[in-house]
């Protein structure tokens, strides 16, 4: 008995002791089991995967180790780790080892940790280690008043700073993009990114303090963390709130409601003039920009109506600086009034899928009544004086689409993506606060005896067909999407009889954006000059519509990114350097009246 006793105790201790070596190959993907109690998990070219995750149990120490010299990154599902991020990314040369901790059912990332004791005494971090990975822990007994990032990091790296001390430090905007309010307290953590473009690092997660509106009050105090959440609900809701007169930089503020009642954010110290109810169901993203010294609205809610959600031709008044009003068959009147109640810099957006037109006026307008046709889109502004005015023009875009490609993929296919591409332009339009919508006022097939789109630029708009039906329907712009070599091609700055941009459809629909953008004055992010202007150019950095095509906008040094992949809260934009929403504003007009 004795022996079959110490038998079961080796062979548990042995499996204890057991590691094993497992792959993508193996087991079929990256979904890593917790089965064992050591895992070295390789990535290699040929036996990779672009996605792994850790599973949701184990033993208690478990580990797991994952090691790669694959070409392709891998992307590390981290929501059940201590991680402070969603996913982590695995790279080259990455070793990275995960140690479960059954009593918080989660998986501790064991990554190199520095203190102020085994910092020499000091919170300045002075150079990264080896790796794209450290903490920085502060707790009493080991405790600086002040942590100072390092100057310079492998880009992408990551730090992560918290603290359990009782006495609150702060951390040094010194290497930092944003002087936000970094002050670290007992159970607060921080991690930054480092931007090799930037040679910065940036903020990506920061402690949250929530507040109810009562606690909050009429005037908000000065922020003590960059995040600062109120909510408002029927146990706390107060008339009217006020932001703080300052903050720091890039300091956000929410508010948000619950409650059954209507309250009001002031204007005071906020960049618009426009409406801002809080009301059920409404959220306000506020971001503090201190070299205007003004909060930023950097997100509010859009009330959209219809005819039948109205039921009569009153558009109700304005709760927050934005409405939607949308006609369709059977959800169609022939009239339509702007809002009563509004305040200068209030906008809304009528937009027409119905097959009848109807008209839009209002009780005190600048242009009296406007039609509205099937396929437009029109915003109107309330003005300085109370008056509704007309905010865009339209500019009409003939779409003309290869036999080939209809061949390729269907008559129906070929021109759906036409139509995709046009509202990826207009969304980026709406986005960047252009002056100006393109329409579709036509769909046509031709097919040219072209093998590049270079071959299509030059001979489309001298074609017969395509003449006589741009000049039938009207057609300012023309676009035209093919089997032929190329991505995308267009004339830059174009005149009326070079108004075409070209597509392939080897590549995404969102290049017709960046292609009538050229067509409309703008250069690259990169190019040293602009085209209609010197700003007439994208913006790199931010890798907007014609800076790498990678976010729907176009550059505007007064609008500020909201992702964190292209630096939170940066301008997007440099004024009278990187301004494609003006340079195109300033054409809109003219390439409007081509037809």
């Amino acid at each position: 008995m004795i022996k079959i006793l110490m038998t079961i105790v080796l062979t548990l201790v042995s499996l204890k002791a057991m590691a094993i070596d497992l792959s993508p190959n193996q087991i079929g993907g990256g979904n890593i089991p917790g089965t064992y109690p050591t895992i070295d998990f390789h990535l290699r070219n040929g036996d990779w995967a672009p996605r792994l995750t850790l599973s949701n149990a184990a033993g208690d120490q478990y580990k797991v180790s994952i090691h790669s010299v694959a070409a392709y990154d891998s992307q590390l599902v981290t929501t059940n780790t201590d991680y402070p991020l969603s996913s982590m990314r695995v790279r080259a040369g990455d070793n990275l080892t995960f140690v479960y901790q059954a009593a918080r059912q989660q998986w501790s990332f064991d990554g190199p940790t520095l203190s102020p004791n085994t910092n020499g005494g000091s919170g300045t971090i002075s150079s990264f280690p080896a790796g794209n990975f450290l903490r920085f822990k502060l707790a009493n007994g080991d405790w600086a008043q002040t942590v100072t990032l390092p100057a310079t990091a492998p880009d992408g790296s990551l730090i992560v700073i918290s603290s359990t001390a009782s006495v609150a430090s702060r951390i040094s905007p010194q290497n930092i993009k944003y002087s936000s309010t970094f002050n670290v307290r007992t159970g607060d953590q921080y991690a930054f990114t480092y931007r090799a473009n930037l040679q910065r690092w940036i903020s990506i997660k920061t402690p949250i303090v929530t507040l109810n509106a009562a606690t909050a009050g009429p005037q908000m105090q000065a922020p003590i963390v960059p995040n600062t959440q109120v909510k408002f609900s029927d146990g706390s809701s107060i008339q009217e709130i006020r932001l703080p007169a300052s903050a720091g930089d890039r300091d956000r503020v929410t508010i948000s409601s619950d409650a059954s009642g209507i309250a009001t954010i002031s204007n005071a110290n906020v960049d618009t003039t426009s409406t801002l109810k809080i009301f059920n169901g409404s959220r306000y993203e506020f971001t503090y920009i201190r070299e205007r010294t003004r909060w930023a609205v950097q997100s509010s809610p859009t009330l959209t109506f219809t005819a039948n959600s109205i039921g009569n031709p009153q558009l109700p008044d304005m709760k927050s600086p934005t409405a939607r009003y949308t006609s369709s068959n059977g959800n169609w009147m022939p009239l339509v009034h702007l809002p009563i109640g509004a305040l200068p810099g209030d906008r809304v957006i009528v937009k027409s899928d119905a097959a009848s037109d109807f008209t839009v006026t209002g009780l005190n307008t600048t242009f009296g009544a406007t039609l509205v046709r099937r396929g437009e889109s029109i915003r109107f502004i309330r003005n300085a004086t109370g008056a509704w005015s007309l905010d865009t023009r339209l500019i009409t875009m003939l779409l003309i689409y290869s036999e080939e490609a209809a061949a390729h993929l269907g008559e129906t296919a070929a021109q759906m993506r036409l139509l995709d591409g046009l509202r990826l332009t207009n969304e980026a339009l709406e986005n960047s606060k252009a002056n100006f919508y393109v329409k579709a006022v036509g769909l046509l097939k031709r097919q040219f005896v072209a093998n590049t789109l270079g071959d299509v630029l030059s001979i489309a708009l001298k074609d017969p067909v395509v003449i006589s039906t741009r000049s039938q329907l009207a057609a300012d712009a023309v676009y035209y999407e093919g089997t032929e070599e190329g991505c995308g091609l267009a004339w830059l700055t174009a005149g009326k009889n070079y108004m075409i941009g070209t597509g392939s459809l080897a590549c995404g629909t969102n290049v017709m954006r960046h292609e009538f953008g050229h067509n409309m004055g703008l250069n690259h992010g990169d190019s040293p000059v602009g085209g209609s202007a010197p700003y007439a150019k994208g913006y790199s950095l931010i890798r907007d519509v014609m800076g790498g095509n990678a976010i729907p906008y176009y550059s505007n040094p007064n609008l500020y990114t909201a992702t964190s992949d292209v630096a939170l809260d940066m301008p997007m934009g440099i004024a009278n350097v990187t301004d494609s929403v003006r340079a195109m504003n300033e054409r809109s007009k003219l390439v409007s009246e081509y037809f």
